[in-house]
C-alpha cells in the first residue's frame, strides 16, 4: 500500500465498499452523508457488514465519534494509523471546501 492517500471519491453500493476492501484500502463513512431515508451510520455498517459476510470478507469498523466518522477496513489487510489518519486530513479538507 503506499503512504500518500488520494482524493476521497464516493462509491454507492454495500458492494463497491466491498470491492474497495478486497482491493487492500478502507472506507470511510462520514455521518454527514446520512440522510433522511435511513442511511445513517449504523444502518451503513449493517448493510456493508452484510455485504462483506456475503463475499467472505473479515471486516472491522472504528468509529470515530469527535469526527463523525466511521472507518470499515478489511481484517486480512489492515491499513497503518497513519493512512487512517491521513485520510481524515483528506476528508477534513474537502468538508472545509464544500
Amino acid at each position: 500500500m503506499t503512504e500518500e492517500i488520494g482524493s476521497p471519491h464516493r462509491v454507492h453500493t454495500a458492494q463497491d465498499v466491498v470491492g474497495t476492501l478486497l482491493r487492500g484500502n478502507w472506507a470511510i463513512f462520514a455521518h454527514e452523508w446520512a440522510d433522511p431515508d435511513g442511511i445513517d451510520p449504523e444502518h451503513w455498517r449493517d448493510v456493508v457488514e452484510a455485504a462483506a459476510e456475503a463475499a467472505g470478507v473479515d471486516v472491522e469498523f472504528v468509529i470515530i465519534p469527535r469526527r463523525s466518522l466511521t472507518v470499515v477496513f478489511n481484517r486480512a489487510a489492515p491499513p497503518t494509523f497513519a493512512q487512517v489518519r491521513a485520510s481524515i486530513e483528506v476528508i477534513e479538507r474537502a468538508r472545509g471546501t464544500g
